[in-house]
């Protein structure tokens, strides 16, 4: 039987919430939690981040 260790988050605290003022819903953040923020919200900060990535990444192989 294989068992999976839970998932360790990829993105710092940091960036997180650094994202989430950039998007504009750390206000709720901070008043209850990353675990009520909207799935749609989420969605666009992982989004963001991939987007930020790649946009690092193009930088460095030019």
């Amino acid at each position: 039987m294989l068992t999976l260790g839970r998932r360790r988050g990829v993105m710092s605290q940091r960036l997180k919430e650094e994202l989430a003022k950039e998007l504009g819903f750390y206000d709720v953040v901070q008043r209850e939690g990353w675990g009520a923020i909207r799935a749609k919200d989420a969605g666009n900060m992982v989004k963001l981040a991939i987007e930020r990535a790649e946009r690092q990444l193009a930088g460095k192989t030019e």
